[in-house]
């Protein structure tokens, strides 16, 4: 048989079916704490970051670990295709192979603080309120995506830890 441009179809859904967040908060003896989960669903991505780690296209070039379970007489794979040199194949070519789970839910904000209760406060003189806080944003992901980030691969979100004081006088 032959394969031809007759045989391509359309792969992934690039826009989620689904976008979805929470918040949860709580306070404590002058402890509270926040905390937001986000996230999206029914999304297939092409992972192209994972296509170049994976596409033992050229002599020197970092590749992933991944590509150690390719073909070979021994290892006959049948989900990592042979390193051969200018891939006569083409086993590397645009396909379904790349296309991936893109879902995912991220701790996008997590916030602990304390209060320092108003009668310590008292002794200080100063302070009316005071609050001290560490907040974490973008703490992990929860998702089944092979690349850097399953919303951005070219530029991933950063991770962020904060700390901070409120007050007032």
């Amino acid at each position: 048989s032959v394969i031809n441009s007759f045989d391509r179809v359309y792969l992934g859904k690039t826009i989620p079916g689904f976008f979805y967040g929470f918040n949860i908060g709580a306070n404590w003896n002058g402890f509270d704490i926040a905390v937001f989960f986000q996230g999206i669903g029914d999304v297939q991505k092409y992972n192209g970051f994972r296509a170049g780690g994976e596409a033992m296209s050229s002599n020197g070039a970092n590749q992933w670990a991944t590509v150690l379970n390719r073909w070979t007489p021994t290892n006959p794979s049948n989900t990592m295709p042979r390193a051969v040199f200018q891939d006569p194949a083409s086993a590397n070519r645009f396909s379904s192979r790349f296309v991936e789970n893109a879902a995912f839910m991220r701790l996008k904000n997590l916030q602990l603080g304390y209060s320092i209760p108003r009668n310590v406060l008292g002794n200080i003189g100063v302070f009316d309120n005071l609050r001290v806080f560490f907040t974490g944003v973008n703490l992990f992901t929860i998702t089944k995506w092979t690349g850097l980030d399953p919303e951005n691969d070219v530029i991933p979100p950063t991770r962020q830890l904060l700390f901070g004081i409120n007050a007032s006088f």
